[in-house]
């Protein structure tokens, strides 16, 4: 009879063990999958190319400090003890100690592994070359042996590196993104400071205006009475002026203004905020800014377009504003356009050299 463990099966095993792997080797997922349907149909380390064993060797090729494979070899190993004690039973002593020695060789920690072997050992008592063969092999078994309890042991210290420089990523991806959102806030908050000195300063000066307005009202109300009386009257050239001099604007001039219109098809469109427009909010020349905007890149003339005039005039003074500050040497071309129920808007037209009445007169 053969021995435990003969050099010829270590070498057969070991052949079978270190088959080449696919190089369409499928992803560590699916091969843990592939082995465990494997060990359930016993394809173990057969057929070629469709066992439990290729698979698992292809796992460890490509994740050697994946540890998820551990369990499943050993339920391999067990599933060929369980072969071996089937075999032993049958009376098929060599085919149960081929089992055997291709659990020792690649899962030598598998449970009821050593028990299976004492049972075999006891069918060859009795046979010295037999356990002297099994003493020579005894040494190769725990240098393997001490072997995967090396592997071990490195991929324990990978794994522990490898947490230990993700987590100093996470916190230092951390760090940053408390960084920056301090760096936001600061920078949010000086915005808001800027835009709360500006606007006091705004204030501040149509106060001042204001105050110089009232001043100068109250000087020129303070005016002896006496400097009037001292004109003489001329009472000639009041007679003289026709009548229709004091009636208004020339009726030619009116009429031509009411002709005057912008014919041009528009360029574009921009809404305006009724609420703004209506209280009078000089929030709104923000609102402007990309109506600016665009009449500068075009060049462009406007048209107001509000339900009165006296809308378009203060809407005009927000639009004269508003460009002011891009570009303080642009002249604003505007017209007015009346509307009844719709939102006021603002609409851009061609650039235009003259003024609209001008247009009409000639």
């Amino acid at each position: 009879m053969k021995s435990l463990l003969t050099k010829s099966l270590l070498t057969t095993v070991a052949c079978c063990v270190l088959l080449p792997v696919s190089a369409a080797t499928p992803a560590p997922d699916d091969l843990l999958a592939g082995i465990r349907a494997d060990i359930d149909a016993l394809r173990l380390s057969s057929p070629a190319g469709n066992n439990a064993l290729e698979k698992i060797d292809a796992f460890r090729g490509q994740s050697p400090f994946d540890f998820r494979v551990v369990p499943l070899t050993y339920q391999w190993g067990e599933a060929y003890v369980a072969l071996a004690d089937k075999a032993l039973a049958a009376r098929e002593y060599d085919k149960a100690q081929q089992y055997l020695d291709k659990v020792w060789l690649v899962a030598s920690l598998t449970p009821g592994l050593e028990a299976a072997q004492d049972k075999l050992d006891q069918v060859y008592q009795g046979a010295p070359a037999v356990a002297a063969r099994m003493e020579e092999e005894k040494a190769p078994d725990q240098a393997e042996l001490k072997r995967q309890r090396q592997l071990a042991e490195a991929a324990e210290q990978e794994k522990a590196r490898a947490e230990a420089e993700y987590r100093r990523k996470q916190e230092e991806a951390k760090r940053q993104a408390a960084a920056e959102k301090q760096q936001a806030e600061q920078e949010r908050l000086r915005r808001q400071e800027e835009e709360r000195r500006r606007r006091a300063e705004a204030e501040k000066a149509q106060q001042a205006a204001a105050a110089k307005r009232l001043a100068d009202a109250e000087k020129t109300a303070a005016k002896p009475a006496v400097k009037v009386a001292a004109v003489k009257p001329v009472t000639t050239k009041v007679v003289a002026v026709s009548p229709a001099a004091n009636t208004g604007p020339d009726p030619d001039v009116a009429a031509r203004w009411e002709e005057a219109s912008e014919d041009s098809a528009p360029l574009a469109t921009y809404p305006v905020s009724s609420e703004l427009l209506s209280n009078r909010d000089r929030d709104i020349v923000e609102s402007l800014q990309p109506v600016c905007q665009a009449i500068l890149d075009n060049d462009a003339s406007v048209v107001v377009h509000t339900q009165d005039k006296a809308d378009y005039r203060w809407l005009t003074v927000r639009l004269t504003l508003c460009l002011r500050r891009l570009d303080k040497t642009f002249r604003l071309r505007h017209s007015y356009a009346e509307i009844t129920d719709d939102a006021p808007f603002v609409s851009l037209h061609p650039s235009r050299q003259v003024s609209l009445i001008r247009k009409v007169g000639d």
